[in-house]
């Protein structure tokens, strides 16, 4: 695995107006460029509408999956009580996205630190028809990572400091394409909706535990099934905003090396199908694997 302090800090992040910026390291090469073109879009246009078909059919199971628990639970709750009880909770999640990445820690990235980052921010922005430019944090974590919080009107992206030196500028591009394509699709939302919702059949399956019956049965593997569902939905989503991603940069290879780059500094490998085929722990992953990520992007 690469080591942090073997990065160079690129030119568009001005760690000196911080602290000292390190020196030395050697960039990972990442793969060749994608396919570009009109066929190329209405190629992602189609993905892009399968990936939100399927994504509306995870979240019709989940809800689904919750009347069932509600109803069966023997805690004598109406159906339509927890749905409404989840969209509240998610609201409320998605409302001061700040707070939330002051609590882990992270500061503010001013545009004086950081210019050329806000530039190519903004660019996205305006491709994406964005009214408000994400405020940029920095994370106190290592390792090469980037998560983007809240909706249109309060959204902010938070990235690591090895995210930064690690990228070159294109490659930090699709980063931030790709967070945009999630501010975009509302993904924090319905992420922290499928989260509550997950909870909630959690906590519904415990109250007919103990019991020996076949709905018993059925809502002690509710818990498993609701975990399942809301990794796929993460999943589908994080393919959506890859695609999504390639509309708001010039270079549509650039998130493909960039994800190359993520996976060999976290593995030391580069992406690549296991031997053997996927495994089934893999259908609780919350992000696809890199390999199958750049495949479809390709």
């Amino acid at each position: 695995m690469l080591q942090s302090a073997g990065l160079p800090a690129p030119a568009f992040y001005d760690r000196s107006r911080v602290q000292r910026p390190r020196n030395g390291g050697v960039n990972p090469a990442g793969p060749a460029g994608l396919k570009s073109g009109p066929d190329a879009a209405l190629r992602r246009a189609r993905l892009h509408a399968a990936h939100f078909r399927e994504a509306e059919q995870i979240k019709a199971g989940l809800a689904g999956l919750l009347l069932f628990c509600a109803g069966h639970s023997g805690g004598g709750c109406k159906p339509g009580l927890p749905l409404a009880d989840m969209r509240r909770t998610a609201q409320a999640a998605s409302r001061q996205p700040d707070s939330v990445l002051s609590a882990f820690g992270a500061r503010p990235l001013q545009v004086f630190e950081a210019p050329d980052l806000y530039a190519i921010l903004l660019v996205i922005c305006r491709r994406a028809g964005l009214r408000r430019v994400p405020g940029l944090y920095l994370l106190p974590f290592l390792g090469m990572n980037a998560y983007a919080l809240g909706n249109p009107e309060n959204a902010c992206i938070s990235v690591t400091e090895d995210l930064l030196r690690g990228l070159s500028r294109h490659e930090v591009a699709g980063i931030f394409a790709h967070e945009v394509a999630h501010i975009l699709h509302g993904d924090d939302h319905a992420m922290n909706w499928a989260a509550s919702v997950q909870q909630a059949i959690v906590d519904l399956a415990l109250r007919g535990a103990g019991e020996e019956s076949p709905r018993a049965l059925l809502l002690s593997a509710a818990p498993l099934l609701a975990r399942l569902l809301t990794s796929a939905l993460s999943r589908v989503r994080e393919l959506a905003a890859d695609l999504r991603a390639l509309d708001l940069i010039e270079d549509p290879g650039a998130l493909a090396d960039a994800l190359c780059k993520l996976e060999l500094f976290h593995t030391g490998r580069r992406p690549a199908p296991a031997p053997g085929g996927a495994h089934p722990a893999l259908a609780l992953n919350s992000h696809p694997e890199t390999w199958e990520r750049i495949a479809r992007l390709c």
